[in-house]
């Protein structure tokens, strides 16, 4: 899965500008490794992170205390870390605090729900015979019936 956010040598007609490196405020589409820690992000759960060559990977949103003072747990941040600072604290004698990875596996699946993958679309074109084709290979929808095909 990693991977997904690395750019290749090519420029793709992007300008030479410089780019401002650092966690952009937008939501990861597709699962990838964590820039941190290494671990896999599922979709829909990590940050975006531009690189200073202009490569974009994924990195886990920040850690932040959440709840009450008396009761509250951390939430987000690396899994093993955030599992680490919840599990040897005072408000959690009884182990009350769920795993990071079971929150972030609940909030995968959610995402995945509520953002199902969008329909390939691809353009199509009208024959001089009516026949109406679509797709990259110019697969008439007709066929084989009409014959204006190779298929």
């Amino acid at each position: 899965m990693s991977g997904y956010y690395r750019r290749s040598g090519r420029s793709y007609g992007r300008s030479a500008r410089p780019v401002t490196a650092g966690p952009v405020a937008r939501v990861n589409k597709r699962p990838g490794a964590c820039r941190s820690c290494g671990e896999d992000i599922p979709a829909g759960v990590g940050r975006l992170y531009r690189e200073s060559d202009g490569a974009w990977s994924v990195v886990h949103v920040p850690a932040e205390w959440s709840g009450s003072p008396a009761s509250g747990a951390y939430i987000g941040g690396c899994p093993e870390s955030t599992d680490k600072q919840n599990a040897g604290a005072p408000w959690n004698r009884d182990g009350h605090v769920a795993s990071e990875r079971v929150r972030l596996a609940a909030m995968a699946r959610t995402y995945a729900a509520m953002n199902p993958p969008a329909p390939v679309r691809g353009g199509y074109y009208t024959l001089s015979s009516g026949a109406r084709v679509t797709g990259s290979r110019g697969r008439c929808e007709d066929a084989p019936c009409c014959g204006c095909c190779e298929y």
